[in-house]
């Protein structure tokens, strides 16, 4: 079985080419800056008028630099690619967004610079071709952080934990979409069928947190417990989980600025005991927390690009050998779980 596997984060995103006859280690792996750091590259240096288009991806540094833009240019959005900076398309056009039509883009842009966004490349499959890897592949895998479209009257930051909390005392695989994805995870919705324009394989979406927690159970040294704690300390956000065997005993998931060694280690504790609230992780800013029960770890595994901000709270896992390619080992786990 040959998989494609990328994670898809804020600061970069990280690819991994997998065989089953190889394994992981002799897989082939890649680490390229994000699609949202790209974009926002790409719009910061442009001194004229925008017209943005295409799928929805992520945020962060693209919506900065959009609103950024607004100041001294127009900046023209599809109602598709405006999904990007909020699902509220009335909040997008109070920020001076001014919204058309898919048919207008191609006369907009004699105006305006034309700007494709997508969280996928499509030039990757020929660049990986060039050096002799697989054109084709079984089961694409591509893992991204969605918050989901939240109700109304509910919070983005309410309604990301209520897509985690669901998961909690079951298995981590229950967080992967095989073969479809559910309309309110807009962004995995987006990829899904921006893959289904041209790939007829099995395709595989996963919440980027999940991913990372089932990419540190391959460490070796993570593996062979039975209770463990395993962190991702992400540029954006921070999730762990407390799991007892195959099964999720507990999870809480910050925003990685607001807290530090010291906050991070006073949860982990809580997080163990099954003492921590939804209600504390919340209201100091993050998205919040949910247990089912006290899960004394034998073991707390850290990855994630800003781990090294938490060095001493537990080991530094680092599956298939490489921290960087947590994310898409878990997502390979996944596929040859799920199939």
């Amino acid at each position: 079985m040959h998989i494609l596997a990328i994670d898809i984060g804020a600061g970069t995103q990280d690819i991994m080419v997998y065989d089953e006859e190889g394994g992981f280690d002799n897989a082939y792996k890649l680490v390229l800056p994000s699609p949202t750091r790209f974009f926002a590259t790409e719009i910061k240096r442009s001194k004229e008028d925008l017209v943005i288009f295409g799928d929805i991806m992520g945020g962060g540094p693209f919506t900065r630099a959009v609103l950024e833009h607004l100041k001294k240019y127009r900046v023209y959005m599809t109602e598709i690619a405006a999904r990007t900076l909020r699902d509220d398309l009335e909040t997008v056009k109070n920020y001076g967004i001014e919204l058309i039509s898919e048919d207008e883009v191609e006369s907009m842009s004699e105006k305006a610079k034309p700007i494709r966004i997508s969280d996928l490349n499509l030039g990757l499959l020929p660049f990986l071709s060039s050096f002799g890897l697989p054109k084709s592949f079984d089961v694409i895998a591509i893992a991204v952080q969605d918050h989901g479209v939240a109700p109304p009257g509910i919070t983005d930051r309410e309604n990301r934990f209520r897509l985690i909390a669901d998961k909690v005392g079951g298995g981590i695989e229950s967080f992967a979409f095989l073969d479809g994805v559910p309309e309110d995870l807009s962004r995995m919705h987006s990829i899904f069928h921006s893959l289904k324009r041209w790939y007829g394989g099995h395709i595989l979406l996963m919440d980027t947190g999940p991913a990372a927690v089932l990419g540190s159970l391959e460490d070796e040294r993570v593996k062979e417990k039975e209770h463990r704690i395993c962190i991702n300390v992400g540029n954006a956000h921070t999730i762990a989980m407390s799991m007892n065997g195959k099964q999720i005993a507990g999870v809480f998931e910050h925003h990685t600025k607001l807290i530090d060694k010291q906050k991070l280690r006073y949860y982990i504790d809580k997080l163990s005991q099954g003492t921590i609230t939804f209600k504390e992780v919340f209201d100091d800013g993050g998205h919040g927390a949910l247990v089912i029960g006290e899960n004394q770890p034998e073991i707390i595994s850290l990855t994630g690009p800003k781990r090294a901000k938490m060095k001493g709270l537990g080991i530094f896992s680092a599956p298939a050998g490489d921290m960087m390619m947590t994310g898409p080992v878990g997502l390979i786990k996944a596929v040859l779980n799920l199939l």
